[in-house]
Order: C-alpha cells, then structure tokens, then sequence
C-alpha cells in the first residue's frame, strides 16, 4: 500500500467560484478535502474583466489565483492562455509543484499545451462537456491533441470512463465519481420552514425540487410540458424550479399561458452556491430531466439532503441514483415519464423517506469527497511513480 506524501497541487480551472455548476463545485470541493487532508493546493483560475494584473485570495483556506479574461471574444483566448502559462511556469520554478490537476477542456487545455513538467505529473478530470460533442463526431485526433501531455484521466462516470479508454487507449483511466461534503449539504428543516414560508408554500405541499440549467440539453421542457396535468390532479403540488439560462422566460411564459400562471410555480432564476441548500431541503423529491449528464452534482447534493430522486436514465445517473432504492430513473426526452416517475414518489410518502434515507448513506458511506479525495490521491501518487520512474 503507497504512503501518501504531501503533495504540492496545482488546480487549474477556468470554471471556479463563484460561478454555479459541476466543474466550479467539484474544483472547490475536492481542492478543500485535499487541503484538509494536509496537501498543499492553489488554485488557477480566471476573473472576468479588462484587467491586465493578477488577482490572489485565500478562500477557505485555499490559494487562488485570478487570471484577467476579456470580455473580448478576439483576444480572451490568447490573453488567459499566454498569461495562464505564465503563472503556471513561475509555480513548478518556485512553489515546486508535485502535481497539475486540469479541468475544463475548452480553455485550460489550451494553456497545457507546451508544458514542459518533467518534475511532476499531469492529471485531467474528463468532466465531459466539450469531449462528448467531438467523441459522437468521430474527431479523436481533435481529442488527442486538446488533452496533451496528460499522465492520467479521471472519469467520473462509467460512461465517461469507456469513451475515454476509447480515445486514448495507452493512457491512464480511473473512474472516479463526483462527490459531495455531508458537513455541507443535510437536512435542515428549519431552513425548510422559512423558505416555505418566504415563498408561501404551505406546510402540508409536496415540493418538487430541481436545480437545473434552463438549457435544452438540461430536457427542462419535457418538465414544463408535465407540469400542468400534474397541478390538476394534485392540489397540494408545488414547484421550486431553481436556474437560469437561455430558456428561462420562455418557459416562464409557457407555464403562465398553460396554468394561469398558477402560482404553485416558483422560478427562482440563478440562486447562489449558499443559497442550494435551502433551495433542496424546501424540497420533498429532486427532480433530475438532463439529457446529458456526466456525474450530476445537483442529484448529488441532493441525496445528502436526504431527498428522493426522479432522474432520467442516462450518462452518469444510474451510476449513482439506484432504481428502486435511492430513487427512480425514468426515460429521457418524455414528459409523460417525467409524470409517472413522479407520481409514482407523490403518492407514497413512506417511499419517499425510505428512498431518501438510502440516498443519504450512500453519501455517508462512499459518495463524499473524504472518501473520492483518497482516491484521487492514488491517482496522483502512482502517475507520479511512473512519471519518475520510482
């Protein structure tokens, strides 16, 4: 069994706090379990703007550095690579790095090219957005040359793990799923009691959670599309539909011409990362409609919350969500599964407790970023050993 060492880690994200999403979250989280776990960790990221100076914080504990990013699309690019590379050069000569731990595929693999890192190892976590186009168009060349010189993969979904031993069948691939910080995300009633009460949800309505992306990948219109059936048959029915994007006022609209604008439909926009937790726990079942789902957080989050879970069948969520003990997987791209899945959790409360009790264990028990952060480290450790040839 390896000794874990310290280890100096360099994270480097274009996508970090305080924006809302998967990469964000999973930076932070896993940046904070291995800074608790004794490692040293900065943070590399971006800040939008027309500056031309760095910007350094500590965030719990963290480092971080900003690097500007202009609003102009012609020059952003170049800009953040050329001085992204910079930075990062400077930390190997002086910090002595032991690891770079990449994420986003559309920008930080631009800044990875051309890194020499003889001394330490290159880690990337396949978070799947940008790979999973270019993989269904057959362009794996295109692939290989925009995650360069990388010792190691990390998957977090089955799913994720094929399509990247696909690409690069010499590499290093490790399924390794997303987390989620128990201390952070639990049941809470009392929060449960005051956002009920600030958005006058009475006490005896079953809540319909989700925080989702109001894009068409995230299928949110196959929920729209259910809602109005589902508030006639049940009168003690609400909806917190928390998240923004291109579709929000469409489906605003749409709701209110189909319901009355009926107002057991809450939209929330975007909701701060402090604010997701009384966002879920306001909640009696979370509701998961992606189409496209690497290791969905959001369900994550959720399940830590002790909450029960309609997901659709796809990607990474029945790598997490167990069908008929955490929750209920249903067809995507269906608004009548959307229904019945649902249905199916309204009319049992008693499966719904049970279904949330199962989730929450299952986070205690594997799916929290104390337990993932250790496996992370024996990736980082034996990509190490073989990069140095120990």
């Amino acid at each position: 069994m390896m000794t874990t060492q310290k280890q100096r880690i360099l994270m480097l994200s274009s996508d970090f706090l305080p924006n809302i999403g998967g990469v964000a979250a999973y930076v932070y989280e896993l940046s904070k379990q291995l800074l608790k776990e004794g490692h040293e960790v900065i943070v590399l990221t971006k800040y939008d703007g027309f500056g031309v100076q760095t910007k350094e914080e500590t965030l719990d504990g963290l480092r971080v550095i900003r690097v500007p990013f202009s609003p102009i699309k012609k020059v952003q690019d170049l800009e953040y690579v050329r001085r992204t590379r910079r930075i990062i050069k400077q930390l190997i000569a002086i910090d002595a790095i032991d690891i770079i731990h990449w994420h986003t595929l559309n920008k930080d693999s631009k800044v990875m090219r051309n890194i020499q890192f003889p001394s330490g190892a290159i880690v990337h976590t396949n978070h799947f957005v940008w790979f999973r186009e270019m993989y269904r168009s057959g362009h794996f060349s295109k692939l290989q040359k925009m995650i360069p010189y990388t010792d190691h993969i990390i998957s977090p979904s089955y799913e994720i793990e094929k399509m990247s031993r696909a690409v690069f069948p010499d590499s290093g691939v490790t399924r390794i799923p997303n987390g989620v910080d128990p201390t952070s995300f639990y049941p809470d009633q009392e929060l449960r009691q005051k956002t009920r009460l600030e958005y006058g949800i009475p006490n005896d309505h079953t809540v319909v959670v989700t925080t989702n992306r109001m894009s068409e990948e995230k299928g949110m219109g196959y929920l729209i599309d259910a809602i109005p059936d589902l508030l006639q048959k049940h009168d003690k029915l609400s909806f917190f539909l928390a998240g923004d994007g291109p579709e929000l006022h469409y489906f605003e609209k749409k709701i209110g011409a189909s319901t009355g604008y009926n107002p057991r439909v809450h939209f929330l926009g975007r909701i701060k990362n402090t604010d997701i937790l009384s966002v879920v726990n306001t909640g009696d079942i979370f509701l998961q409609t992606s189409l496209e789902e690497g290791c969905s957080i959001s369900v994550l989050e959720a399940m830590a919350c002790e909450k029960p879970i309609v997901a659709t069948d796809i990607g990474g969520n029945p790598d997490i969500v167990r069908n008929g003990i955490t929750g209920i997987t249903i067809l995507p791209k269906s608004s009548e599964a959307v229904a019945e899945g649902l249905e199916k959790l309204l009319s049992d409360p008693a499966k719904r407790a049970l279904y949330g009790a199962n989730g929450k264990k299952d986070i205690e028990d594997q799916l929290n970023w104390e337990s993932l952060a250790k496996q992370v480290l024996t990736v980082y450790e034996k990509s190490l050993a073989k990069k140095l040839g120990q």
